[in-house]
């Protein structure tokens, strides 16, 4: 690490390392390549559990433990890799990389090792190791603000640790065998209203950078009232289906809120990006939202089950947009150009299916079970190709400076 990339406070290693492991040279690599490991991994355990072809901790049960390990386990660790990028970019400070890195992923993945042994006499330091991750996070960006004197730009700090609070939470509930559920919809709604709140620069960014390069007119500008208006009807949906999944209330909240999405979605809709496979990926991704929404609406009437609203946008929205977001996050980073290969044509639409899949097993109760494993399959066969294609990029190859076009500005969460 040249003196340039090195912070002048605390002798802490920062900056994009040359010296050392590329994959602990900034942050995204470790926990993009963790999430999409455990991805394959916790999705191929659950199947097996429910074949009843591996035990899973009965403190828990398949269920819980299947739901907790993609909310908590799985959704932090892309969260965590994109904040380790936009973290530095809104504090002007070098991000972490290097050992304090290394320890940090190594927290994580003992909280995954842990969920195993979330049983019998030792269920206490099991939760307490699992719940170490995320205050922690929400520590580091607590000071990167306070030293940058940016405390007021507290959405990250805030949504991890309001996700720190309701990994606790859906720990109580499970150890003292109460309802979890209410604590996985808060869990996602989290991830939810960030995609919703962060859409409207992040997806007119990506489509007009497209389009520029290709000599095509950009994207009419954003307009921020109805930006606003979407967050909050999307807060308020999310706030009621937590707590009252099956209220009128929730479900007039959730419709309306869904129709403003559709409303601002259909301004980012271009044909030329239909040449794009990223930009298709992220924009479906996205759509997978409204679509969730009515699918509360749905439950709130009693025209389908709870979980249906749940999988619609835990797989289809949220982690959609999140193996999109870091098939294009990798490519720029490592220096690649944003030519589709196969595998990341493929990542994304399995994902898709996989949510589809998972839809139509509500309402399909013959095949329920052969549509769920399709489902899971499908889900694996995603991140696979997600691995396939960035695996060793986020290993190996380490971007050059000077030698390759830099990224885009990237989109700030605050």
């Amino acid at each position: 690490m040249t003196d340039p990339e090195k912070s002048s406070s605390g002798g802490i290693p920062r900056g994009l390392a040359r010296d050392g492991s590329v994959l602990l040279s900034y942050g995204f690599r470790p926990f993009y390549l963790a999430a999409g490991v455990w991805a394959v991994a916790t999705m191929a355990i659950w199947v097996l559990a429910r074949k009843g072809l591996l035990d899973l901790p009965d403190t828990y049960g398949h269920s819980a433990w299947h739901a907790h390990e993609l909310i908590f386990g799985f959704m932090p660790a892309v969260l965590i890799g994109y904040l380790m990028t936009t973290v530095p970019n809104w504090t002007g400070r070098f991000p972490l990389s290097g050992a304090p890195l290394a320890r940090l992923a190594l927290v994580w993945l003992a909280g995954r090792i842990s969920m195993f042994l979330v049983d019998g006499n030792i269920v206490l330091v099991a939760v307490v190791i699992d719940g170490v991750f995320l205050p922690l996070f929400a520590f580091f960006c607590l000071k990167e603000a306070w030293v940058a004197r940016r405390i007021g730009d507290g959405k990250p700090i805030l949504a991890v640790s309001l996700l720190a609070c309701l990994n606790l939470g859906f720990h109580a509930a499970a150890i003292t065998g109460g309802d979890v559920s209410a604590w996985a919809r808060a869990g996602l709604s989290v991830y939810v209203v960030l995609i919703a709140s962060t859409a409207s620069k992040l997806v007119p960014s990506f489509t007009n950078n497209w389009l520029a390069q290709r000599g095509r007119p950009r994207l009419a500008p954003a307009r921020p009232v109805i930006d606003r208006i979407v967050v909050g009807t999307t807060l308020f949906a999310a706030i009621l289906w937590t707590l009252a999944p099956f209220s009128a209330l929730t479900a007039i909240a959730a419709i309306v809120a869904a129709g403003l999405h559709v409303r601002r979605a259909s301004a980012w809709l271009r044909p030329a990006v239909l040449r794009s496979s990223m930009i298709v990926a992220i924009q479906i991704s996205y759509a997978f939202i409204p679509l969730g929404l009515l699918g509360i609406g749905a439950t709130a009437l009693g025209m389908s089950g709870p979980v249906l609203a749940l999988h619609l946008l835990a797989i289809g929205a949220v982690s959609g947009m999140m193996l999109a977001i870091m098939n294009r996050s990798i490519r720029l980073h490592t220096g690649r150009n944003e030519s589709s290969s196969w595998p990341m044509r493929l990542s994304v639409p399995c994902l898709l299916f996989s949510a589809g899949f998972r839809s139509a097993a509500e309402f399909l109760p013959g095949p329920y079970e052969a549509l769920i494993l399709t489902s899971g399959l499908l889900w694996i066969a995603g991140f696979v190709f997600f691995l396939w294609d960035n695996a060793g990029p986020l290993c190996r190859v380490m971007r050059k400076p000077g030698r390759q076009p830099s990224p885009p500005t990237r989109i700030s969460i605050r």
